[in-house]
């Protein structure tokens, strides 16, 4: 990760107070910046959704303590070299996975960008309650299951903005 836009950083439990109590002072492109750190999104997808001065933004807020690097992920290392498994002299057939398991990446792997969307579409409107109020739409297993989510999601925003806009606000997330 020696691209300054491959770090993520995740909110401390300083943050997480900031972002319930509003008591920290911060500038409104702070508390913005504070809000869209995920632990999930990279500092060059931060820059995307906050603009140019991303970099900017989550140093002061690292500085003072409201984010921090996320961990990297755990990557398993061999003990050692004598730890290597011995070779075998039998034949072993390859195993495909089955189509469940491998659907069920593809589903992860379609829907994940269609949920950050759906997110940051949301944060503007419901601030930190975001992620609460897209929660079936960020736990749906299934394509269907997440239809359904989006639905409910489009009768839910519907109350705070009224049908047409919710409408708008909410296009383009289906899955194709």
């Amino acid at each position: 990760m020696d691209d300054p836009g491959d770090r993520v950083y995740r909110k401390t439990d300083r943050g997480m107070g900031e972002v319930r109590l509003r008591s920290g002072g911060l500038s409104a492109r702070s508390r913005t910046a504070l809000i869209l750190v995920n632990g999930v999104d990279s500092l060059a997808a931060l820059r995307a959704k906050i603009g140019p001065d991303a970099d900017a933004l989550v140093e002061a807020l690292a500085a003072e303590g409201h984010v921090e690097p996320a961990a990297p992920p755990v990557r398993r290392v061999a003990d050692s070299p004598g730890a290597q498994p011995l070779p075998v002299d039998i034949a072993v057939e390859s195993v495909a996975p089955r189509e469940a398991e491998t659907s069920a990446a593809e589903v992860r792997e379609r829907l994940a960008p269609l949920r950050r969307e759906a997110l940051a579409r949301l944060a503007p409107h419901y601030g930190p309650d975001a992620v609460v109020v897209a929660g079936p739409l960020l736990g749906a297993a299934t394509l269907e299951d997440y239809c359904k989510a989006l639905e409910a999601l489009e009768s839910k925003v519907s109350v705070n903005l009224g049908r047409k806009q919710a409408i708008k606000l909410l296009a383009g997330l289906k899955p194709v």
